[in-house]
């Protein structure tokens, strides 16, 4: 890792750290970087907040020292300053856009670009209040429903309509699957979506106004939606659709701590075969089977906790849809 100062200057290349963990969000793009370092270290006076720390794939702003014994923890956020420094103080609104256009607009002038979209579809991006162009972009994750990778060291943005694959990787006990938490609930449960645009405009679904997704139950439970951004009676009814798809069926969410066994066994090709079978990346749909708990299925990778110097560490969080407990209670609130 490098460091540089609040100058971006370089400092040194960073040695005697320990505990370094670089997680990533699915949601929203972002990484966070942690790590500790003793007090003594020769630079400890210059890892300090405002500072830059750089690993081979990403940059990241110091945000937090924290003091613990004869160490400090240093927490750094990946580095969207040039984003976060676009300012649009009375709102910002593009109609009827694609969200590389949306991007475009949001960050012109600050040395990011998108390299990539493979998002067609227009959507309306309106934000009432004082924003960023960082605020938009991550506005632009919800209204499109896409998901983005930033490159914070070459500064790019691309679009996907979905990050990830299935590999075919799986997690099962006694194999790679050392822990298991979950979280399952249906607190916004609802099979019946009534969805409403500007105006009033409603859907007319052989004289019905809602749409129904019976995917998980037969329970009849009517929520309404309304979004006056939208003037588009199909946009409403795609966007309603998959709204629903997420509603419908109780949020799951699991935090699994796994055995990297590409990384455990020392055989070259004994490693190469189980790189195949068990690669993973953020994004990705992999299999979960715990026989204690009875759960088989497929589920994708929402989040990553990856630890460089001790890969026997590393976490991943899976949920059965995009939007993770916070975003779903915020959708409750956009039921009305």
């Amino acid at each position: 890792m490098e460091l540089f100062n609040d100058m971006h200057e370089k400092v040194c290349n960073l040695s005697g750290v320990k505990e370094i963990c670089i997680t990533s969000t699915l949601k929203t793009g972002d990484k966070e970087i942690s790590f500790q370092y003793r007090k003594d270290n020769t630079y400890a006076k210059d890892i300090k907040e405002e500072a830059y720390i750089r690993t081979d794939e990403d940059e990241f702003v110091i945000k937090q020292i924290e003091p613990s014994g004869d160490w400090y923890k240093c927490t750094g956020m990946m580095n969207i300053e040039e984003m976060e420094g676009k300012q649009f103080p009375t709102g910002f609104e593009t109609v009827e856009k694609t969200a590389e256009d949306c991007c475009n607009e949001a960050i012109s002038g600050t040395g990011w670009t998108v390299i990539f979209c493979g998002v067609k579809k227009k959507r309306t991006v309106r934000i009432e209040q004082n924003c960023s162009g960082w605020d938009v972009v991550q506005q632009v994750i919800s209204t499109y429903r896409c998901e983005i990778k930033f490159d914070s060291i070459h500064k790019t943005i691309a679009i996907y309509e979905q990050i990830g694959e299935n590999r075919g990787a799986y997690f099962m006990e006694r194999l790679n699957l050392k822990k298991l938490q979950i979280q399952s609930n249906s607190y916004n449960f609802c099979t019946r979506l009534i969805c409403i645009g500007k105006d009033g405009l409603m859907l007319n679904i052989g004289g019905k106004n809602y749409l129904e997704n019976y995917q998980y139950s037969r329970k009849v439970k009517t929520c309404t939606w309304k979004d006056e951004r939208y003037t588009d009676v199909e946009s409403l009814r795609e966007d309603g659709e998959a709204k629903l798809d997420e509603l419908s069926k109780p949020y799951k969410s699991y935090t699994a701590d796994i055995i990297n066994l590409a990384e455990a066994v020392q055989d070259e090709e004994e490693k190469e075969r189980y790189r195949e079978v068990f690669e993973i990346a953020l994004g990705d749909t992999v299999l979960l089977m715990s026989k204690s708990t009875g759960i088989r299925e497929n589920h994708r990778i929402v989040k990553m906790y990856e630890y460089p110097q001790t890969k026997a560490k590393n976490k991943v969080e899976l949920a059965n849809t995009r939007l993770s407990f916070e975003e779903v209670q915020k959708t409750e609130q956009e039921l009305s």
